[in-house]
């Protein structure tokens, strides 16, 4: 062997693996002898050579047989001073899965460990987020041993997670509507949720709507702009929200929807705006989105025409090239309205 670049040995007696690779990593101060660190364990010398030329490509010292539970431990040091507290949670509640390899070499685990860790997770039934939230784990333990060599590959990447449950889709019940209704006689935020549910607007569309957006004579909105089938989609003010439309647009400021003439924020206005009517009017609590979902759902039992509801909504439909409608006029989309309660 060239000086200095280890050896590779036989031990005496009847071993599995009796093939030893050390090298020389320095010398002890008061006695003069070599201090060696042992590379590993083989059964052929062709392993013990290989493990030997390994090392002297990739000479990471004592750190390569660091375990993942004291890299968590290394890493965690640095990293978790620095986190807000809820983002520290989120890593403690994923290690206390991924701990079961706590003891074992970071340069040995491999995709198929942190496969079974996750797929313990989902034999215990929890969540889609928990597994999630255990592969971002591993793979920030994984980068942290590139960057120190340890590894030279991130085995969490490979790490398949189980399908993402469809979110379920919440909409107000009529009688919640009727309770919502009923306090946007009194409320003018409850009035807004009322606009919200018979116009299907997003948050953000509602909120940038201005008094030019209403047009009395067709009595209809126009606004929306979040994909271009959305963008400046005409919707039919319906009768039932028509006195709460009127309040709005004769209040000072350009914005229809507005605090003191000026524009709303979205998470104001959903935290201290919509949440507040919701819980006034004793009903679930549910997302802005909701009232969409609402608007969906009400178009859908009154059996509008797919392609009108598509308009109204907003939706791209790709699959659609001819349809009956290329674009619905005015009176066609207030007929349709008009089959909603």
């Amino acid at each position: 062997m060239p000086s200095g670049y280890g050896s590779v040995y036989r031990l005496s007696g009847n071993r599995r693996r009796p093939w030893i690779a050390r090298k020389t990593i320095g010398w002890d101060g008061e006695s003069g002898k070599q201090l060696y660190y042992t590379i590993g364990y083989y059964a052929t010398k062709k392993e013990a050579l290989a493990a030997l030329a390994e090392y002297n490509r990739n000479p990471i010292g004592l750190t390569r047989d660091i375990t993942l539970g004291e890299l968590y431990k290394k890493w965690s040091d640095s990293r978790f001073p620095k986190m807000k507290y809820a983002t520290l949670k989120t890593y403690t509640s994923a290690w206390v899965h991924l701990s079961a390899l706590g003891d074992m070499k970071v340069r040995d685990i491999k995709t198929s460990h942190f496969q079974a860790v996750v797929d313990n997770v989902v034999k215990k039934g929890l969540s889609h987020s928990t597994c999630h939230k255990v592969k971002v784990l591993a793979g920030l333990l994984c980068k942290h041993a590139l960057a120190d060599d340890i590894v030279t590959k991130n085995y969490a990447e490979g790490i398949v997670l189980p399908p993402k449950p469809e979110p379920k889709q919440e909409f107000f019940a009529q009688t919640e509507i009727h309770a919502i209704d009923k306090l946007a006689k009194h409320n003018e935020w409850a009035k807004v949720v009322m606009i919200m549910i018979y116009t299907g607007f997003r948050i953000g569309e509602l909120l940038a709507l201005t008094k030019f957006s209403v047009n009395w004579d067709e009595k209809t909105i126009t606004g929306g702009g979040k994909t271009e089938a959305g963008t400046d989609r005409k919707i039919p003010i319906h009768k039932r929200i028509e006195e709460y439309v009127r309040y709005w647009y004769n209040t000072p400021g350009e914005y229809l929807i507005n605090r003191e003439g000026q524009k709303i924020g979205q998470k104001y206005f959903r935290e201290h705006l919509y949440k507040p009517v919701l819980q006034e009017a004793q009903v679930r609590v549910l997302t802005p989105h909701a009232t969409r979902h609402t608007f969906s759902t009400m178009l859908a039992k009154a059996n509008v025409h797919p392609k009108v509801m598509q308009e109204l909504m907003g939706h791209a439909d790709p699959s659609t090239t001819l349809g009956i409608y290329t674009h619905s006029d005015v009176p066609m989309l207030q007929e349709a309205m008009a089959q909603i309660r």
